[in-house]
């Protein structure tokens, strides 16, 4: 969401809540009624790193499964001088592009 996509769950946690704590520093720097912009801006970035927290711990629970690429590859054969039909497939598990 933030750029933690590459990272692990607990390093996700664990920058998201630095940065939690950067922007409340700032927060408390700012006037709520002198630059309320500035000050909702703050807030929306101090939510969006509880949600990655909340993501990432959502992913501690329960880790993402990993999905393998598999592809199947059929080819039907038949020509006129024959009745019969040759089928001729492949299977692949884990096929590295």
């Amino acid at each position: 969401m933030l750029g933690f996509k590459a990272k692990k769950p607990q390093d996700r946690i664990r920058i998201a809540d630095k940065k939690i704590q950067c922007l409340r520093s700032k927060r408390a720097n700012v006037n709520r009624f002198s630059d309320p912009d500035k000050y909702w801006q703050i807030n929306q970035k101090i939510h969006q790193n509880k949600i990655e927290i909340e993501i990432a711990k959502a992913e501690m629970s329960q880790p993402v499964k990993k999905t393998t690429n598999i592809s199947t590859q059929v080819t039907l054969n038949k020509t006129d001088k024959s009745k019969s039909i040759h089928f001729h497939g492949h299977y692949h598990n884990n096929k590295k592009k």
